[in-house]
């Protein structure tokens, strides 16, 4: 592992030190002596089947390229989640590509797909954070808001400024020859192969969509069963905005920070749900209890499918396409 993953890791871990120090270790114990087990079946339940419905996600959009067997992607998917859970950031992600050429779909096919799917969720989730942030504006009244909306308005021209200047003709002329020269073909070639999927195969984009919304719906049901299980009742609509409001955020810094934001995802989850009431140590109990759940359900499929789970394969094809640094 690179040294400055080594880092970002012990930052996260220092983090949650931090964490525990500043809600207190007596908070916490008292916390989870409130647990209601009643409730870890169906927390279980819910985690378990937003995976099945990520795999079905990736399943509709890989069959408008040809007919793949939907149990062969579950399993894909879970084998992902697996390293998602040793390796820092989203770089797990990008394991898909390889196990979708496995049903003969090609590389620019399965880089299609993946980037499809990943772009779809980002998208529902911020329309659906853009009411995570209202909420949030009014929670903190209207002079905080007045600096919120300025911020915005000054990130949004920067934004716009940044644009026009990566579309200028010299910048792209300079991106064209000098940074991408060797994989230029390859860009092309994925860019034709995507350009051509929107035009031909917009039913499996409604149907990734819709199913997108159930998962966040779902994964919002996931967070109200664990905060209640820990005997803290919440607003399901204003959760399932600010969710939303956090999913992107925490998917802006995981690729960063430690194994899947460890550390700052926590401590950004207190911050956000604190806003609606919901007691810190009931938030950070809730994300070590997801957490401990996902890596049994890693555990389980690590032991079931270890012959598939191939390592330095995985890290020598990352190399492969320069995802990751050489240690």
């Amino acid at each position: 592992m690179a040294k400055s993953k080594l880092f970002f890791l012990a930052l996260g871990i220092i983090i949650l030190l931090l964490i525990i120090y500043g809600i207190g270790y007596d908070k916490l114990i008292e916390t989870i002596k409130n647990f209601d087990l009643y409730y870890l079946p169906l927390i279980f339940i819910l985690l378990f089947l937003s995976y099945i419905l990520a795999a079905l996600n990736t399943w509709i959009i890989a069959s408008g390229f040809k007919k793949i067997s939907l149990k062969y992607v579950i399993k894909a998917t879970f084998i992902s989640l697996v390293y998602a859970t040793i390796i820092p950031g989203k770089i797990a992600d990008l394991l898909m590509i390889p196990l979708l050429k496995k049903q003969k779909l090609n590389f620019n096919q399965s880089a299609t797909t993946l980037f499809l799917d990943k772009t779809i969720s980002l998208f529902i989730k911020s329309i659906f954070a853009l009411f995570g942030v209202i909420f949030i504006i009014k929670k903190f009244g209207t002079f905080f808001s007045t600096k919120i909306v300025t911020s915005i308005i000054i990130i949004i021209l920067i934004l716009t400024l940044f644009i026009i200047f990566i579309r200028s003709k010299l910048v792209l002329r300079f991106i064209k020859h000098k940074i991408l020269r060797k994989y230029l073909l390859l860009f092309k070639r994925l860019y034709k192969t995507l350009r051509l999927y929107i035009k031909e195969n917009k039913k499996y984009l409604f149907y990734n969509a819709l199913i997108t919304i159930l998962k966040v719906f779902l994964e919002t049901f996931l967070f109200f069963f664990l905060f209640l299980s820990f005997g803290q009742a919440t607003n399901f609509m204003e959760l399932f905005f600010v969710f939303s409001l956090l999913s992107i955020i925490i998917l802006l810094i995981s690729p960063i920070f430690g194994i899947s934001g460890l550390g700052v995802r926590e401590i950004t989850g207190i911050f956000i749900f604190g806003i609606m009431g919901v007691n810190s140590a009931v938030v950070f109990n809730s994300f070590i209890l997801k957490l401990l759940l996902t890596y049994m359900i890693s555990l389980f499929v690590t032991i079931k499918f270890r012959k598939e789970l191939n390592v330095i394969k995985l890290k020598k094809y990352l190399k492969k396409l320069r995802f990751v640094k050489r240690t």
